[in-house]
């Protein structure tokens, strides 16, 4: 009984050291998307202050849903967690009576022996009446076990009615959990289905607008075609220029940071502190024009007025254009790989500097005229191939 007692004591510090550690990572999870709604609640003002519904503000609005339903499906894991937690539990609490009441069981049956054989005298003529000395021994030894044994069981029951009230209040605190939880998950979902109704007003009078819209996309296909332009020609340029000088190529130092580049996907910072993908790479549906795709070559982030940008890796600035409908941008070379900023206000390199990782290189453009909207394009090559952003830079 005292073993069983230990293992599932064992079992019951194991299975909550791993549920703890666990559900530490969803609650740190869950207060992250809650901050990352509070950040898009702030960007979503700062686009209120143009009443015309723009792509920008839709795409803000689909992210906020995209966010409340990672929140929900984060807190039913955590509910899960908490109900396979409550299953334990009463599992454990049912084992620990059963053997709680065996205890008392056989507590009671030696509390009836000691009864009969209370009297000292009796104990004494039990021994006496031994045969020989070893017998008397063993006799006067049982009497001594059957006093050890009572103490044991004593405290084994002891233990396994704090045993069994612990689990009593861990059960209680784990069904409070719950409550809340499926509190919060209702709340979400209620709000969840205030932004899907948000956003397709937006959509609805952003299709109303629906030649502006065109006369917008077609600006930005030839906005986007003369930075492409721009890259493949410094390709092109930086590729002659070896050629010509019939230099080998990248330079040692240039081959190591470009490994390194490669090696940090997934890891790179953000080119600015903090931000919202609205624009994401590769071909998409336009998200009002029916039959109407569009093509990115990298991810737009929505962020806050004049936000600084920083270069996503250490490189050497490579070109510094200007590009109309994306103002001004910033090329740096790491290695093999290119980092593209575009939609900068200002910028504070030139063509030549060695930049550090992290390092400010301008500021976004906030466009006055359209609610303050602040959006960084970012794009990454690798020579001529064009690479999704969001599985260089960190989550």
């Amino acid at each position: 009984m005292k073993v069983f007692l230990i293992i599932v004591s064992v079992c019951w510090l194991i299975s909550l050291q791993v549920f703890s550690q666990t559900r530490e990572e969803l609650e740190a999870q869950r207060v992250e998307k809650l901050k990352e709604l509070e950040y898009t609640n702030r960007l979503l003002k700062l686009t209120e202050r143009s009443r015309t519904s723009t792509i920008q503000k839709a795409g803000l609005i689909n992210q906020r849903i995209n966010i409340r339903q990672s929140l929900i499906l984060g807190i039913g894991k955590e509910i899960e967690l908490i109900n396979y937690r409550i299953s334990e539990h009463e599992g454990m609490i049912e084992q620990l009576s059963l053997d709680l009441g065996n205890a008392r069981e056989e507590y009671g049956q030696l509390i009836y022996f000691a009864f009969k054989h209370r009297g000292v005298q009796q104990k004494l003529l039990f021994v006496l009446a031994a045969e020989d000395f070893n017998q008397a021994y063993r006799r006067l030894r049982y009497f001594q076990q059957i006093g050890q044994f009572r103490k044991k069981q004593i405290a084994a029951i002891h233990e396994m009615a704090a045993g069994l009230a612990a689990q009593i209040e861990q059960l209680q605190i784990g069904k409070n959990e719950k409550v809340q939880l499926l509190e919060a998950q209702k709340k979400e979902s209620s709000e969840l289905q205030v932004e899907r109704n948000r956003y397709q007003r937006e959509i609805n009078q952003l299709r109303q607008r629906e030649n502006q819209l065109r006369r917008e996309l077609n600006n930005q296909r030839k906005a986007a075609q003369a930075l492409e332009e721009a890259i493949k020609k410094l390709i092109e340029e930086e590729a002659r220029r070896v050629s010509e000088r019939k230099e080998i190529g990248l330079t040692p130092e240039e081959k190591l940071i470009g490994d390194n580049f490669r090696i940090n996907k997934g890891r790179l910072p953000w080119p600015t502190e903090r931000g919202v993908i609205t624009g994401f790479f590769g071909q998409h549906p336009h998200p009002v024009l029916r039959g109407i795709k569009i093509q990115n070559n990298g991810v737009d982030i929505l962020t806050t007025e004049n936000a600084e940008v920083r270069a996503i890796f250490k490189g050497e600035v490579r070109k510094v254009l200007n590009i109309p409908g994306m103002n001004r941008g910033v090329i740096i070379r790491h290695g093999n790989f290119l980092s593209v900023y575009t939609n900068l206000s200002e910028v504070v390199v030139k063509v030549g500097d060695q930049i550090d990782t992290r390092q400010n290189i301008g500021k976004v453009f906030t466009d006055q005229s359209d609610g303050n909207k602040s959006v960084l394009h970012l794009e990454i090559w690798e020579e001529s191939k064009t690479l999704d952003p969001m599985l260089w830079i960190g989550r």
